[in-house]
């Protein structure tokens, strides 16, 4: 009777074997169990990740399946069935490795667009009334330079001094740049040496970046701001950036970010045997477009030779860049009282070249205030 028994129990355990592996009728449940024996993968002796039946192994995407983790490692990737791993194969990726990089023909250099650069030839189609095609923010509301009247200022009593600390502090070096719109002069510091711009109506500290020019085909014009109905021969522009922004070009974006100490040079009348601003001479360096000049620290010589001291009148107002891409993000400081310059001194920047032939005229007309108020200090 103990035999039949087990003999009973043993059919009943095999009938159930059975149908646990079998699909149920009626119900849209896959048979997944041959899917699961006879993977590739499987029968190779590779397993990529060990896991139970899943009720989505019966369904084939469209596009090929994902890589696995070590498919993803190999440079070797089944194309006709993504489902086997190949190994990775060493001499293969070496050689890979050892092969010559390909040899492309090379570009030939296309003639400057309109977009390209800016000109400062009111007939060209990238002229001064056109540079909101070079840059749309060129066309902006509160652009520079302006017409400065004194009559129509508002005078502020109470303000603060503005001071420029670090003027008599030699640079390293000075790189001098004919960038073929101006004379630019960019200072190399040591650490802790850089000229440092705040009072007025600065809220924070600026840190000086670099100077450079706008100057006339004769003393008649030059200057880009107006003063009181009247043009300079030659306008000088000291860039600073706020000292809360790790550089210019970060700074330059930011509303608040760039600060513009802007100067006027009249002729000064009377002979003189050595120039007025020694540092001229170094023009004679940078003759041609896109040509440079480092000055060695012997031949250095710090902002103050420049500009003097800060003990003037001035207005300021809040603009932008006065060359594309005309960023208004710049609070001006514009002098009342003139710097002095030769006409011996004057002939030197207009020795320049740029592109398209004498750099002359390199200034921007005056541009509409449109309800901005200026300040005089």
């Amino acid at each position: 009777m103990q035999l039949l028994k087990w003999h009973g129990q043993l059919i009943l355990l095999n009938f159930l074997m059975f149908m646990s592996w079998r699909p149920c009728r009626g119900l849209n449940v896959p048979n997944y169990g041959s899917t699961y024996r006879t993977n590739p993968t499987r029968r190779s002796g590779v397993f990529p990740s060990v896991r139970e039946p899943s009720y989505y192994d019966d369904y084939e995407p469209s596009g090929p399946k994902p890589l696995n983790q070590d498919q993803r490692r190999s440079k070797l990737t089944a194309i006709s069935n993504p489902d086997f791993y190949f190994p990775p194969d060493p001499e293969a990726d070496l050689a890979e490795a050892n092969e010559p990089e390909p040899v492309f023909e090379q570009q030939k250099s296309r003639a400057p667009t309109a977009t390209a650069s800016f000109s400062y030839n009111q007939k060209d189609k990238n002229g001064p009334s056109h540079w909101y095609r070079v840059d749309a923010r060129c066309g902006g509301r509160y652009q520079s330079p302006i017409l400065l009247n004194t009559s129509s200022a508002q005078l502020v009593t109470r303000k603060r001094p503005l001071r420029l600390d670090g003027q008599t502090n030699l640079p390293q070096t000075i790189l001098l740049q004919n960038d073929g719109h101006s004379a630019k002069f960019t200072y190399n510091w040591r650490n802790g040496d850089r000229p440092v711009l705040r009072g007025g109506p600065l809220k924070t500290k600026y840190l000086f970046e670099q100077f450079h020019f706008h100057w006339g085909v004769n003393s008649t014009v030059g200057s880009e701001h107006v003063y009181d109905y009247q043009r300079y021969p030659m306008e000088i522009h000291l860039v600073f950036y706020n000292g809360l922004y790790e550089s210019f070009q970060d700074a330059r974006e930011q509303v608040d970010g760039i600060a513009v100490v802007g100067l006027f040079y009249e002729i000064y009348q009377h002979s003189v045997d050595e120039p007025l601003n020694t540092w001229t001479r170094f023009l004679r360096n940078v003759i041609t477009p896109d040509s440079e000049y480092t000055l060695p620290f012997i031949d250095t010589f710090p902002l103050y030779e420049v500009i003097g001291d800060v003990e003037w009148p001035y207005f300021s107002y809040e603009g932008s860049l006065t060359t594309p891409p005309c960023l208004e993000t710049v609070t001006w400081i514009v002098a009342t009282k003139p710097l002095l310059v030769t006409e011996k001194e004057m002939k030197l920047f207009r020795r320049l070249q740029s592109p398209t032939g004498q750099m002359v005229n390199n200034y921007r007309p005056v541009q509409k205030l449109n309800h901005r108020r200026v300040f005089l200090y």
